[in-house]
């Protein structure tokens, strides 16, 4: 995990992907269920290996690289799920070159879940668990595996996981929400299959 003043100059040195956090301002931070994601993205992070990195900024750095987010071409409606914090927003270029207009990316948001309490936080692990998976496997594309996931599930479930935004390169995923459906996916196959 990269802690930095700036986001401006970020590169990604041969990495598949890079993921930025972005927090509204010092109140998210402070929250338990904020103190409890970084764990959660500690792992994440570690877990990456050399294929990416997770960027975040000091304390008082937030507003800052926000902004350095948000100057960004965005239509006004990622802008508002861009403010919805915490999230991740992961871009495959180096970030000077990003440009939503033309790049792919992918928003991760968890912002609106923090209501439902610190043990949901802990349901993430498996999703950044499988999201690092994807970003490990060299031959494949984490933006098609996204997209694969969206067009192979359930379509309700689906609809609740991923919401899909304006644009053609973007869209973001409610990771409560995909969490609670591989568990639940996992003890249906489990159960189906006699429990072995």
């Amino acid at each position: 995990m990269w802690i930095t003043h700036s986001y401006l100059g970020t590169t990604r040195n041969g990495m598949r992907c890079l993921f930025f956090l972005l927090y509204e301002d010092y109140i998210d931070v402070q929250t338990q269920f904020a103190q409890e994601l970084d764990l959660v993205l500690e792992r994440f992070a570690r877990n990456l290996g050399d294929e990416g990195a997770l960027v975040r900024p000091f304390t008082g750095d937030i507003e800052t690289t926000r902004y350095h987010i948000l100057d960004k071409p965005w239509t006004e409606a990622e802008k508002r799920e861009l403010r919805k914090t915490p999230s991740l927003l992961m871009i495959d270029v180096d970030f000077d070159t990003f440009n939503p207009r033309k790049h792919s990316w992918m928003l991760f948001n968890f912002g609106n879940r923090m209501t439902e309490g610190i043990a949901s936080v802990y349901e993430l692990n498996d999703v950044f668990s499988q999201l690092a998976e994807v970003v490990l496997d060299g031959d494949s594309d984490i933006f098609v595996a996204a997209h694969r996931i969206w067009h192979d599930v359930n379509p309700t479930d689906a609809v609740q996981i991923f919401e899909l935004k304006p644009g053609i390169f973007g869209f973001s995923i409610d990771l409560l929400q995909a969490g609670r459906f591989l568990r639940d996916l996992y003890n249906y196959l489990v159960y189906r299959d006699g429990g072995d």
